[in-house]
């Protein structure tokens, strides 16, 4: 699973502009679930500050929500990629469409968003 998980960490980054931390960030709030600031803090080795700073930059992006005061949720993987994919877009001033990479990634982190909320 490992060397499949690096290939979407590569697909985040580079399909949807993400920077290392945010990929980072977004993987580890869907594999696990709602986290909250200290938490995020501490799993990515980071300071509660910029903890807080990139889960506000994901949520800016359309893919994480604030649940509770320093609580996180990222959405759902469909939405969450499908929402970065079309502000890229618009970023870049390209044409918003289907995007088969995209696609097989929320696929793919479905399974694992959705087994993180069923513990």
């Amino acid at each position: 699973m490992g060397e499949r998980r690096n290939n979407y960490d590569s697909a985040l980054k580079s399909v949807l502009g993400l920077d290392p931390e945010e990929a980072q960030l977004y993987l580890l709030v869907v594999y696990s679930g709602k986290m909250t600031v200290s938490k995020i803090a501490q799993a990515c080795n980071w300071t509660n500050a910029k903890a807080k700073l990139y889960s506000n930059m994901l949520m800016e992006k359309g893919m994480f929500i604030e649940i509770g005061e320093d609580k996180f949720e990222s959405l759902h993987p469909r939405f969450a990629l499908s929402n970065r994919y079309r502000k890229k877009c618009i970023e870049l001033g390209m044409k918003y469409g289907r995007n088969d990479q995209v696609d097989s990634l929320a696929t793919y982190l479905e399974r694992h968003y959705d087994l993180a909320r069923t513990k």
